[in-house]
């Protein structure tokens, strides 16, 4: 094993506790309990491990604006109407360099 990841949480397996997940090649080899040793060992404290930060649909620019967001208006049926398009697109101009990467940042923390 190239890295062993220990004490961490997988959301498909919250309830298991604290897994490890061995490293091989560059890829996921196991994951599970007392895998054994690896050449490089990282403590995850617990922490939640999710895939990689590759997915380009992410739109961490609109992270965190829940409370810049009017409440939807709602439809005939009382439910309500949610097309995110236009409920942000009004915010954006307010949007500056620093705020997209101060709540990105924290997203990505979190």
């Amino acid at each position: 094993m190239d890295l062993l990841v220990k004490n961490a949480r997988l959301p498909d397996r919250l309830a298991e506790g604290g897994l490890e997940i061995a490293v091989a090649d560059g890829r996921i080899a196991a994951i599970g309990r007392n895998l054994g040793a690896a050449a490089e060992v990282y403590d995850a404290g617990g922490r939640l491990i999710c895939a990689g930060l590759i997915e380009t649909h992410i739109h961490l620019d609109k992270s965190r604006i829940i409370d810049r967001c009017p409440p939807p208006p709602r439809d005939q049926g009382g439910g309500r109407r949610v097309n995110p398009v236009t409920m942000t697109a009004p915010l954006k101009k307010d949007f500056t360099i620093e705020d997209v990467r101060a709540r990105a940042e924290a997203t990505l923390r979190e």
